[in-house]
């Protein structure tokens, strides 16, 4: 068996926003086996190339690993499939054995489903907490990329003074937080949060917001370097909550529309 400590050294470095880049390199995945767990999993969106799927395995795998919640049969690695179930509430699992071909990945996934046989089957990882929000925070914008480099994302605010769009933006920010809208997300190796924001209209927060902005919480402020449309960060945030249907419904409602459309470098590139 092989030991977590060189599990984790084949998994490479966290700290990436290519998080599916460091299943690629652990293991080998042959689409059919990803094709047939997104047909035997819960039916959910997952995307054009099931991006999602993968995405969400990446991180759970290597959650997996690093929290020691995996088991071993013979000479297979079984994993569970993060919290994902069957129509009938059976959990799936993921198998993985030895790479036999010279110079690949070191695994490959041979199976991915319900029927495993193992002496101990693991338990899904925990799902890391959202930072905490100190009430009162200071919002620190990097204004120049978000009303400059993407000023198109703001374009109804063009016209309007650069420090009215700093305020104006700044206290989105913080009207969501107040309420509790925030919306955990992975990015970089780490969670993070999401804010919707709402710059036009307040008055029905289960609808699209106009855009939202990923939070860099530290101890002393909030860093925001950007503001992205709201179904962009999806493949991130769904891999924070346990079901789908704890997103937003508003995010739902985004992500189903774009779902399609969506390269997998766009998917990955938020």
């Amino acid at each position: 068996m092989v030991s977590q400590e060189e599990l984790l050294s084949q998994l490479g470095n966290p700290a990436t926003p290519r998080t599916l880049d460091r299943l690629y390199q652990f293991a080998y995945l042959l689409p059919t086996i990803i094709e047939q767990l997104a047909h035997d999993a819960l039916t959910e969106e997952w995307g054009r190339n099931h991006f999602v799927l993968k995405k969400y395995l990446a991180v759970h795998v290597a959650w997996s690993i690093e929290q020691n919640m995996f088991s071993w049969n013979e000479q297979q690695l079984v994993v569970a499939t993060g919290s994902l179930q069957t129509r009938y509430g059976t959990p799936l699992y993921l198998v993985f054995e030895p790479n036999r071909v010279p110079g690949k990945q070191p695994w490959a996934l041979v199976y991915a489903g319900a029927r495993v046989s193992a002496p101990q089957l693991p338990i899904p990882p925990e799902i890391h907490a959202c930072p905490e929000i100190s009430r009162g925070a200071e919002v620190v914008m990097m204004h120049d990329h978000i009303l400059g480099d993407n000023a198109d994302r703001v374009a109804f605010l063009n016209d309007t003074p650069p420090v009215a769009q700093i305020c104006a933006v700044s206290g989105a920010i913080q009207w969501s937080i107040n309420r509790g809208l925030i919306v955990p997300y992975w990015y970089y190796g780490r969670m993070q949060c999401l804010v919707p924001l709402y710059l036009k209209s307040r008055e029905n927060i289960t609808v699209a917001p106009d855009l939202v902005a990923p939070l860099e919480v530290s101890p002393s402020n909030i860093l925001v370097r950007t503001v992205l449309p709201p179904h962009a960060p999806y493949a991130n945030a769904r891999v924070a909550v346990h079901r789908h249907d704890q997103l937003p419904a508003w995010m739902l409602d985004c992500w189903h529309s774009e779902a399609e459309r969506m390269s997998d470098e766009e998917c990955d590139g938020y």
